[in-house]
């Protein structure tokens, strides 16, 4: 087996093993994945950047950081331009499409502080379908909040699943033809940046889970941030390993990628080894923009026998509906 970038040693197979992700105590987490990794096939929910916001307890000295802009931002109109009466409609329209999980790339706080954490684990352990989460920059946005593993500390139990060692990314959850791989690419950046990166040795890692994944047959749909493809993220907010992250892809392939971080919905591809891998970018969840492609939104996918349909859904007046997605994509990435 060789390193995914250029030529190494040989080195010894590893298991993929379960190794459930850390919670915090007392707050109840998400089905596991073993309560329904007997199922064939996945219908899934994809949704993205719900920023869902609590400052309760909050102290000024909290914002003597990079939080000193996020905090002006908020003030100055962000938490204006998402609401989470959206997020609860999204909650909703899972339940009335008859989705089995739901899938969030990342951005489910605004500050990565401890309030918010909270927040948000109350409010995704008290739905009524199992929900599988992977980081964003926000949810690293300073440096103490990476280095206590916040994100994992308060939502591991959602990130629950098979790994390749100790790490806690990538992970995997198997449903049958459908295999999950959520990748981080978040890291804290410095104020204004909202840049991402995988790092060599998590892509290392990941070859090897596509590559495993691909021999067992596997639909291999894989979780990031950022976006992959080449002009969708504006200066200072792209993945600054996105070449590297290609050629794994390259290399291994996948069947689906998704992400989130723009803000818009995204439709295009990256190269495999067999040809084109799509590649799909949602909006906020809960955005208060009304046009396309920036409206809140999700899709419903269902992939099952080797085969993946899609459903794209914007908000529209009042709830979500049904959106046709040629119409809805943005212009930088559109096929």
């Amino acid at each position: 087996m060789q390193a995914v970038h250029g030529a190494g040693r040989p080195r010894r197979r590893r298991a993929l093993r379960a190794v459930a992700g850390a919670c915090k105590d007392g707050v109840r987490h998400s089905h596991s994945v073993s309560e329904t990794s007997s199922t064939v096939g996945l219908r899934f929910l994809h949704a993205s950047d719900i920023h869902l916001l609590d400052l309760t307890g909050v102290g000024p000295l909290r914002y003597f950081n990079k939080r000193a802009t996020g905090g002006l931002n908020l003030l100055l109109g962000r938490r204006k331009r998402h609401d989470e009466d959206r997020f609860d409609a999204l909650v909703e329209a899972s339940r009335r499409l008859g989705v089995d999980r739901l899938v969030l790339t990342g951005d489910l706080t605004n500050l990565a502080l401890e309030s918010e954490f909270e927040h948000v684990a109350r409010r995704l352990s008290s739905l009524p379908l199992p929900v599988t989460v992977i980081p964003g920059n926000h949810d690293t946005y300073t440096r103490g909040s990476a280095r206590a593993r916040r994100f994992e500390r308060y939502l591991g139990g959602f990130m629950e699943g098979e790994r390749l060692s100790d790490a806690p990314y990538p992970f995997v959850q198997d449903y049958g033809d459908v295999a999950l791989v959520g990748v981080s690419s978040a890291v804290p950046t410095r104020p204004l940046w909202a840049t991402g990166r995988v790092g060599p040795d998590q892509l290392t890692r990941l070859a090897e889970v596509l590559r495993r994944l691909r021999g067992e047959g596997k639909m291999r749909v894989v979780l990031i941030h950022h976006p992959v493809m080449e002009g969708v993220a504006r200066p200072r907010h792209e993945l600054v390993d996105l070449d590297a992250f290609g050629r794994v892809i390259a290399q291994e392939g996948a069947e689906l990628v998704l992400h989130g971080h723009e803000h818009k919905v995204v439709r295009g591809h990256i190269e495999g080894p067999e040809g084109p891998v799509p590649v799909h970018g949602i909006s906020s969840g809960t955005a208060v923009a009304a046009a396309a492609p920036y409206a809140a939104g999700f899709t419903v996918y269902e992939i099952e026998g080797g085969t993946m349909r899609s459903e794209l859904h914007l908000w529209q007046d009042t709830d979500f509906a049904r959106a046709d997605a040629r119409l809805a994509v943005s212009p930088v990435a559109a096929p």
